[in-house]
C-alpha cells in the first residue's frame, strides 16, 4: 500500500503541490493571528521572573533605563500581551525587590 501512495504522489503535477503549499501556509498563518489575540496579561510573579532574568539580578546605570523597554520585550517574546504593563506597575515591582533583597543595585 505504501507504494502506491508514493507512485500516486510523484504523478501529482507540481504546480498543484506549490498550490497546496501556498494554501497551507495561507490558512496556518490565519489560525496564528487569532491565537496571538488571545494571549494572558503578566503577572505580577511573571513580571518579576522576567525583571530577574534581564537584569541578571543586579541593577545598574547602564541597564536602568532601558530596562522597562527590555522587560516588556522579553515578555511579549514569552507570548504575553504587556498592554496592562504600565512603568508605574513595573517600577513599584523593581522597588519592591530592592526592598525585599532580591536584586541588587548598583548604580554608581
Amino acid at each position: 500500500m505504501s507504494g502506491d501512495l508514493d507512485r500516486a504522489l510523484t504523478n501529482v503535477p507540481k504546480e498543484l503541490l506549490d498550490e497546496i503549499v501556498e494554501y497551507e501556509e495561507r490558512e496556518h498563518g490565519r489560525r496564528t493571528v487569532s491565537k496571538n489575540r488571545k494571549r494572558k496579561f503578566p503577572s505580577n510573579e511573571d513580571i518579576v521572573e522576567a525583571i530577574k532574568e534581564v537584569s541578571g539580578g543586579t541593577i545598574t546605570r547602564h541597564n536602568i533605563d532601558a530596562l522597562y523597554d527590555a522587560v516588556k520585550q522579553y515578555l511579549e517574546e514569552k507570548g504575553f500581551d504587556t498592554t496592562a504593563l504600565n512603568e508605574s506597575r513595573f517600577w513599584r515591582l523593581v522597588t519592591n525587590l530592592t526592598r525585599r533583597g532580591h536584586l541588587k543595585t548598583n548604580l554608581e
